[in-house]
């Protein structure tokens, strides 16, 4: 008896499991079909020059990312309506059907991709650390690991899941804002030793700053692509974005974009192209 009733507990939950996934499957993909019935989509973004920069007096964004994003939805018929929101909440925002992607220029992480679906990376960046200029106790990274050392992230970033990781011993400063400088002002006002971020925010704010340094500017480490994002499972709207940016990177068109705004410190990765097939003979007829 018991082990029918096993049996039977068995086939009911496999039953839920058969009944549930369907309706979550047709969902997600429903989206795309609602983006292009309603020639709308809400896309989070969060503040970080030079792919997204607010102007803090109008509220204006604008950005590479920004203008990339609009000129593939406009392709489409489709308009663009921007939702702010933080490095520790828009995977929830995703989840929560607060905006349907997100074009935060997000490092794709091995955590972050439990939670998102990441596009194809669309570039590759690295970190470096900021320290006092003068500070000569950090000549490699082991030197962070060390007791009393005091290392500023930003909360819910990618360099702050690197620092619990590889240096347990210091002391984590969590930073809960989208200002990706903040953890070098926390160094430049004495309340941090290290402020760990992306390496062109760190040389941005290195060659502003002179009383910092950029220890790593020759040579950024933990190398990570950068991708956007949308709520697992919706597959049609990742076919969709992973296609437009082949399509902006391939054609050029998304470096021009980037033109007015300067050096954007990421590379991408540009194919190799080789000639499909072979040159071959001219007929036989042709040669006479």
């Amino acid at each position: 008896m018991k082990q029918i009733l096993r049996r039977a507990l068995v086939l009911a939950g496999l039953a839920t499991v058969a009944l549930t996934l369907p309706a979550v499957s047709e969902a997600n993909a429903q989206t795309m079909d609602r983006i292009l019935r309603d020639k709308s989509i809400k896309v989070g973004y969060i503040p970080s020059p030079p792919g997204t920069i607010k102007d803090p007096a109008s509220g204006d964004v604008k950005g590479y990312y920004i203008d990339g994003l609009r000129y593939i939805f406009k392709a489409i018929g489709v308009e663009v309506v921007l939702v702010e929101t933080t490095w520790a909440n828009f995977a929830a925002g995703l989840q929560a059907g607060q905006f349907d992607m997100s074009i935060a220029g997000t490092f794709a992480t091995v955590q972050r991709a439990a939670a998102v679906e990441f596009t194809k990376p669309i570039h590759y960046l690295g970190y470096s650390a900021v320290v006092k200029k003068g500070d000569d106790r950090f000549k490699t990274l082991a030197d962070f690991n060390k007791k009393g050392i005091r290392i500023a992230a930003v909360q819910g970033g990618a360099a702050a899941e690197y620092v619990k990781e590889n240096f347990g011993s210091a002391t984590l400063v969590l930073l809960n804002t989208s200002n990706l400088t903040a953890p070098f002002v926390e160094v430049s006002s004495g309340r941090a030793d290290v402020g760990i971020e992306d390496a062109w925010q760190a040389r941005r704010y290195a060659s502003q700053q002179p009383g910092v340094t950029d220890l790593f500017q020759e040579k950024p480490y933990n190398l990570l692509p950068i991708a956007w994002s949308v709520k697992r499972g919706n597959q049609e709207l990742l076919n969709f974005l992973n296609t437009s940016i082949d399509f902006m990177l391939l054609t050029g068109r998304w470096e021009k974009m980037s033109t007015p705004y300067g050096m954007t410190g990421r590379y991408y990765d540009a194919p190799s192209l080789a000639p499909f097939g072979t040159v071959s003979e001219a007929p036989a007829e042709e040669k006479k």
